[in-house]
């Protein structure tokens, strides 16, 4: 959690929470459409989750926050599925 002190700007949290929100809800989605939605709906999908993914890391390197390890895998898995299922 990001503290109070000099450096710390409300925005900035605010900024990295509304990220994180769109993370959230952009696994939610992909979740939700995996049995229901054709796959080329889902490349979509994935491809939306790795844009928050993305925004909210780069977010988070630019206030000097370390990136969890589970977000790089993450990251990592889904530039690696590309276009594919």
């Amino acid at each position: 959690m990001l503290e109070a002190g000099p450096e710390f700007e409300p925005g900035r949290h605010q900024r990295l929470s509304s990220l994180l929100e769109d993370v959230l809800v952009a696994r939610r989605v992909l979740d939700s459409a995996r049995h229901d939605k054709r796959l080329a709906e889902q490349q979509v999908l994935r491809r939306e989750l790795l844009e928050a993914l993305e925004a909210y890391a780069e977010a988070l390197a630019q206030v000097g926050a370390p990136l969890p390890p589970r977000l790089r895998s993450e990251i990592d898995l889904y530039r690696g599925l590309g276009g594919r299922g």
